[in-house]
């Protein structure tokens, strides 16, 4: 049974705005879904934007409030739906905030994450309909196999009765879950017990799987032990606060292998505290991307990668190429990096840095392959001017992870002189809006 309610200790907060009243209730059509996954539909008041609506889809719904000028409103009734328009398999969909698109169909998601790409890109980047239609290529998508599809990591945190729960969707609750169809399927068994490990309410655990069907955590002291003796895991980290690039503590076997590189080098380790690709397929289809992106400039070349996490495009980089400068903040990740930089025969040296405006670019750079978190890069204007002026830079390739802020630094890449040639987006993430996208630029 779905239970949604507040954790222990966490209250949930009411609504800061009034209770709507009747007059809030609208009958409206949806016309399209928008950046973040809403339905957007008008009338003579403006915009509204509706949670969980299919375009075409005939709704009653009541407004919950106003954000930067919109209505976001809630469905009370599907009057009539769209075409696009499916139940979901899942019993908490619409509760839990996780898959925001499993009232879609397979061929609506593809149709519309294409369609967000082409809007940012134009909205945001400001390149024109024909430029578009110029560099973008069809839309990546991933397979139905739960072991290439299903998510390789997760995190939750313990409810009152020792279940897993995750974020219910637009609110601070909690939702119980005993399985997710979304995740691997050894994740998924590790989810329908974590109830025997007996952990504290309100303990957040991260676990992480690999292709052996290891399961392993990232969490307190108590819970390391607690689920490894349980067998919910084979193995546990407890990263050292202090030094978070460390473990404090070790319990049984937390090694991954091979998630960082998506399988290409199963001898690469990482564990349940590091940053790996979500899904199989997602992680692939970004690799090949990239080196598509770089193939006829790659053989032999000088390039600099940053944010280069623990290493998931470096080495598969460095294997063709003659030398890889891999910059990174975060120390954690390049402590997998720098033990597994020894998987591949090119050169690859590593820098701690933080990456903005004032980095300092080497001036015989032949390739920058740039992988921001979603925030994208901080400066991305001036830092990518110094690019253009500092080094003789043949090929610029930017990955993202959000279309906003990948169109803004696109647009900051070809002010600085660089030409958008080809950029292929990804279905990373099934059943969500999310979109990953790989963009290639040259002189």
């Amino acid at each position: 049974m779905t239970d949604v309610r507040a954790l222990p200790g966490r209250p949930w907060s009411a609504p800061t705005r009034p209770a709507p009243g009747p007059d809030a209730t609208l009958e409206l059509e949806v016309t399209a879904l928008v950046p973040g996954g809403r339905g957007i539909a008008r009338d003579d008041d403006g915009v509204i934007f509706v949670a969980g609506a299919a375009a075409g889809d005939r709704l009653r719904v009541v407004v919950t409030g106003k954000r930067g000028g919109v209505r976001e409103a809630r469905i009370l009734e599907v009057l009539q739906p769209s075409a696009e328009r499916v139940t979901p398999a899942c019993v908490v969909a619409g509760s839990c905030g996780g898959c925001d698109w499993l009232h879609l169909t397979a061929q609506a998601q593809a149709t519309h994450k294409s369609a967000l790409a082409d809007d940012a890109l134009r909205r945001i980047g400001r390149f024109s309909e024909a430029e578009v239609a110029a560099v973008r290529r069809p839309l990546v998508l991933s397979s139905s196999s739960p072991t290439a599809s299903g998510r390789r990591r997760t995190r939750i945190v313990i409810g009152r009765d020792g279940e897993a729960t995750y974020s219910a969707a637009n609110s601070h609750q909690r939702v119980s879950v005993r399985g997710c169809p979304a995740l691997h399927p050894a994740l998924d068994a590790a989810i329908a017990g974590i109830g025997r490990a007996g952990l504290a309410p309100g303990t957040s655990v991260k676990l992480a799987v690999d292709d052996r069907g290891h399961v392993v955590a990232a969490t307190s002291s108590a819970a390391a032990r607690a689920l490894v003796q349980a067998g919910v895991v084979v193995g546990a980290v407890v990263a050292d606060h202090k030094d978070e690039s460390r473990n404090a503590l070790v319990v049984g076997d937390a090694l991954l292998h091979g998630e960082i590189t998506a399988g290409l080098w199963p001898e690469a380790i990482s564990d349940a505290a590091t940053f790996a690709q979500a899904t199989r397929d997602g992680g692939l289809a970004i690799t090949a991307a990239v080196l598509a992106a770089v193939d006829e400039v790659i053989d032999g070349a000088r390039v600099l990668e940053l944010f280069c996490g623990s290493g998931h495009l470096t080495l598969p980089l460095a294997a063709r190429a003659a030398h890889v400068h891999a910059v990174e903040g975060d120390r954690r990740a390049l402590r997998h990096l720098e033990h597994n930089r020894g998987l591949v025969r090119g050169l690859v040296t590593v820098e701690a840095a933080f990456i903005d405006a004032d980095f300092q670019f080497a001036a015989d750079t032949d390739v920058v392959v740039i992988d921001p978190p979603r925030t994208g890069i901080v400066g991305a204007r001036a830092m990518l001017a110094a690019l253009a002026k500092r080094t003789p830079t043949r090929r610029l390739v930017m990955v993202s992870c959000d279309p906003a802020t990948g169109a803004r630094d696109l647009r900051a890449a070809v002010d600085a002189g660089f030409k958008l040639t080809a950029l292929t987006p990804i279905d990373a993430f099934p059943q969500t809006h999310h979109l990953e996208w790989v963009a290639s630029l040259s002189r």
